[in-house]
């Protein structure tokens, strides 16, 4: 299956951008989750214990020296390797959506008998989200989610009894803590 169009990465290099089309497409898997976790910090970026992952795209290609010329599929291979090395960003394109800031984080290549004149494989491209640090609050509250509750330590709190404890989950108990 010849999809050389389905998919590319633009990857900036200077004050250029390279486009690398590759010689065949064979599938596409986009990965959109989210990790529920109710035990998670609450920051801006998670309501109620949903924390958004990077987006994940893997790409299944097939690169050959047929279509293009002797050392072309050692190139594209050479390419990629110095893409993940030098932790490039890039923009992953596919027919069904266009992902920023992708970095190209695991690369399989595979040398058999069905493509003698180069390989064939996987690029796994995960979205690079920056660590944005919180300033630190004497106390913090959970205002993501529809109950607010105290987070944070504003001082030496006295141990509590497990009976106490039962108590002020129900709000049965309030301490003076």
């Amino acid at each position: 299956m010849n999809a050389s169009s389905t998919a590319y990465i633009l990857v900036p290099v200077g004050d250029k951008t390279n486009a690398y089309h590759f010689s065949g497409v064979i599938s596409i898997e986009h990965n959109l989750a989210l990790n529920l976790d109710n035990t998670s910090t609450q920051g801006t970026d998670i309501v109620n214990g949903a924390r958004n992952l990077p987006d994940q795209v893997t790409l299944t290609v097939v690169e050959t020296d047929v279509e293009h010329g002797p050392g072309w599929a050692a190139q594209m291979l050479a390419a990629m390797k110095s893409v993940k090395k030098n932790r490039k960003l890039c923009k992953v394109v596919t027919a069904m959506a266009a992902y920023e800031n992708m970095l190209l984080t695991e690369i399989t290549a595979a040398e058999n008998e069905e493509n003698q004149f180069g390989w064939s494989g996987s690029l796994t491209f995960v979205e690079y989200v920056p660590v944005v640090e919180e300033k630190a609050a004497a106390t913090k509250t959970n205002n993501n989610s529809s109950v607010r509750k105290n987070t944070g330590n504003t001082g030496t709190k006295k141990a509590l009894s497990p009976f106490q404890q039962m108590l002020a989950e129900a709000g049965l108990l309030t301490t003076g803590n």
